[in-house]
């Protein structure tokens, strides 16, 4: 089998969870045998898998239809749900940009998501497409924990105390302004966030760059950095209160650094995270602040949630999300030719079935034989 794996623009989302996405799952394909090039010009090829939506993944995608070559499109996002309160004029443009996503992803012969939420979400906006669960997977080998490096962030970013630490894009989306209000009530912690800060023309939040300026004397904010490994390792808990996400790559790479995490109380986690097996859910300012005292002072907690982060990154493993594209790949090229689509449905308990052991990775166990799953597949088109 011989795929191209696409992103668009690979240079402006070079710091952005699509990069990170893309990257994945093209070294999961490798690490099971799959012949991956990057290149649309490069063929013959037997499927396209798009990991982004503008001009160019259009054309491409266009272009594959007139010559019979199967499509996949990635939905990293869902519509107006993950883009508003993110950039400039986000909230006025969120209708539009998911209408457009409706149409660019109805081109596709399927979908792939991250999530079993987010499936349900392209669901109810109406997508026809077969959609399918797949995550977005972490990278174990690069996210090791490593005490070496771990002493040397902690030096270069003065972390003295127990640290909190965050990370994404500096966006309301994010939930920083919490990050904030729960440093402020915790001064004898320290807390850091790594990412990037975007120019006001792209993101332009008046609110929230004022409160960034006023920070507490505990937060630490040094950017995007290129050793998220290292810089994670420097924390000693992840506090992730982000409003919305289609999966939280962050979370993942936390949980595979040994790193207890903390989020917000979501829907999109229902599936795969379980307070006080691999995580710990709050749905305040006040639960947080609670959550991280727990972490800081309770060490069986810790090592407790420290053994779940290791089970869920186990979990999402390339190797595993390697073997469900590459099933997931049979089942597209098996789809009949394209025609009119009835409107696809959830079946049944979509949770259960598309994630039986609630590991949040999708799809029935991509370890068993390709015939079960193509006999799934066949019960469940809209799986």
């Amino acid at each position: 089998m011989r795929v191209c794996l696409y992103l668009e623009a690979e240079e402006l989302v070079a710091k952005s969870g699509f990069k990170r996405a893309f990257e994945h799952h093209r070294k999961a394909l490798e690490l099971v045998g799959v012949e991956v090039t990057t290149d649309p010009a490069d063929e013959p090829y037997e499927l396209l898998h798009l990991h982004a939506f503008g001009p160019k993944s259009l054309y491409h995608l266009s272009r594959a239809r007139r010559e019979g070559v199967k499509v996949v499109v990635h939905a990293h996002s869902v519509g107006a749900h993950d883009f508003r309160d993110s950039f400039t004029l986000s909230n006025v443009l969120a209708p539009l940009y998911e209408a457009y996503l409706r149409f660019f992803y109805e081109l596709g012969d399927a979908v792939f998501t991250p999530t079993a939420f987010a499936k349900r979400q392209l669901l109810r906006a109406g997508v026809r497409a077969p959609i399918a669960v797949v995550s977005n997977g972490v990278d174990r080998e690069r996210f090791r924990f490593d005490p070496d490096k771990r002493a040397f962030y902690r030096e270069k970013f003065g972390l003295t105390r127990f640290t909190v630490f965050g990370a994404g894009n500096i966006i309301p989306r994010k939930g920083i302004t919490d990050f904030l209000d729960v440093a402020a009530r915790l001064p004898h912690y320290d807390f850091i966030w790594y990412g990037q800060r975007w120019p006001k023309a792209l993101a332009f939040h008046p609110q929230l760059e004022k409160r960034l300026d006023e920070r507490p004397p505990n937060v630490r904010l040094p950017g995007f950095v290129e050793d998220a490994p290292g810089a994670y390792s420097a924390g000693d808990v992840l506090l992730f209160p982000s409003r919305t996400e289609t999966q939280g790559l962050v979370i993942l790479e936390a949980a595979s650094l040994g790193r207890p995490v903390i989020v917000r109380d979501l829907p999109e986690y229902a599936d795969w995270l379980v307070h006080g097996e691999n995580c710990l859910k709050a749905r305040s300012v006040d639960g947080f602040v609670e959550a991280v005292r727990r972490l800081a002072e309770d060490h069986a907690l810790y090592a407790r949630l420290q053994e779940g982060a290791e089970r869920l990154a186990r979990a999402h493993s390339l190797e595993r999300v390697g073997e469900r594209l590459k099933a997931l790949y049979r089942w597209v090229l098996s789809l009949p030719p394209r025609g009119p689509r009835r409107t696809a449905e959830p079946v049944g308990t979509v949770d259960a079935l598309n994630d039986p052991d609630r590991t949040g990775v999708g799809g029935p166990d991509p370890l068993r034989p390709w015939s079960a799953l193509r006999d799934d597949f066949r019960r469940h088109p809209g799986l």
